[in-house]
């Protein structure tokens, strides 16, 4: 069995990207959201249509960082679960 830990160093354990192409759900949120973009951009003039770009890239970034600062905050959670555990040495109160 190789080692988790060595898969996340070389980045091959993207967090979130297992699940997206398998999820129904997420599959069709994303057909629906990109048939209304389409949409909204074929009733927009160029300068809108700039804008609306920019507005899609923007959410994009903005997405990209919730997750990280998601994921960190659940690594850290995960760890002081752990050192808890660890450092009660038997005295969890259920």
């Amino acid at each position: 069995m190789s080692s988790i830990l060595k898969h996340f160093f070389e980045g091959n354990m993207p967090p979130g990207g297992q699940f997206l192409g398998t999820d129904p759900v997420y599959a069709e949120l994303a057909k629906s959201t990109i048939r209304r973009e389409k949409e909204l951009a074929r009733r927009l003039n160029e300068e809108e249509q700039a804008l609306l770009e920019k507005l899609a890239e923007e959410h994009a970034a903005l997405n990209d960082f919730v997750a990280m600062k998601s994921q960190i905050y659940g690594y850290s959670l995960g760890v002081r679960m752990m050192a808890e555990v660890f450092l009660a040495r038997g005295d969890i109160d259920m």
